[in-house]
This record gives C-alpha cells, sequence and structure tokens, in this order.
C-alpha cells in the first residue's frame, strides 16, 4: 500500500490535505490504488461512490486491525496474490451494495 507522507512533499505540515500542492503530491502516491496511508495521519480512500468509498474505508481499517493480531501471533501469513485481489476487487465494485443500505438503515434508527 502506498504511503503518502506530506512532510516528503511540503514540508512540515498539519497533515490536512489543505492545498493543491498537497492534493497533487497524494494523488501521485495514490496513482491507480484505492487506498493510501497518510504517514501520521490514517488513510485516504478512493471510489466511484459514497458507498464504496464508506465500505472501503471501513473494511481496510478491519483488515488492518487483523493483520496487527495475526503478525503478533508470529505465525506465517499467506496474502491475496495478484489474481485473487482482482477477482475480490471485481466482485466489491457492487457487492459492497448490501452493506451500504444496511448501514444507511442503521443511522436512520431501524435494522
Amino acid at each position: 500500500m502506498p504511503v503518502y507522507d506530506p512532510r516528503a512533499a511540503v514540508g512540515p505540515s498539519n497533515l490536512l490535505i489543505s492545498n493543491r500542492e498537497m492534493g497533487k503530491a497524494l494523488a501521485e502516491v495514490l496513482g491507480q490504488n484505492t487506498v493510501a496511508l497518510i504517514r501520521g495521519h490514517g488513510d485516504v480512500v478512493v471510489a466511484t461512490s459514497a458507498g464504496l468509498a464508506t465500505y472501503r474505508a471501513f473494511y481496510t481499517e478491519a483488515s488492518a486491525q487483523l493483520l496487527l493480531q495475526a503478525r503478533l501471533l508470529n505465525g506465517p501469513i499467506t496474502f491475496l496474490d495478484a489474481e485473487e485481489a482482482a477477482k475480490i476487487n471485481d466482485l466489491r465494485q457492487t457487492g459492497y451494495v448490501r452493506q451500504w443500505e444496511q448501514w444507511k438503515r442503521e443511522l436512520n434508527g431501524s435494522k
């Protein structure tokens, strides 16, 4: 996963992407990826819809927590290969909708 370091791009900052120079540097780091880490801040997620962006943000954090727990166990970790990742990404282009609709219902106070 690419890592954006604002300090390397523009020098000391408050880590918020608040001007064109920082936005351009972040976009260059992000490239064709959908997620990038921002040093000292968190991550940035892009998608074609708010629902997919929310889904990616939620599960990026969940996956990071699981990866950390797995690393603490010191066992072997088998990562997805490029073909598996592509198939999962294809599925998620529409598969997120069910989860997105559930989150919206929960926010509106219904299950």
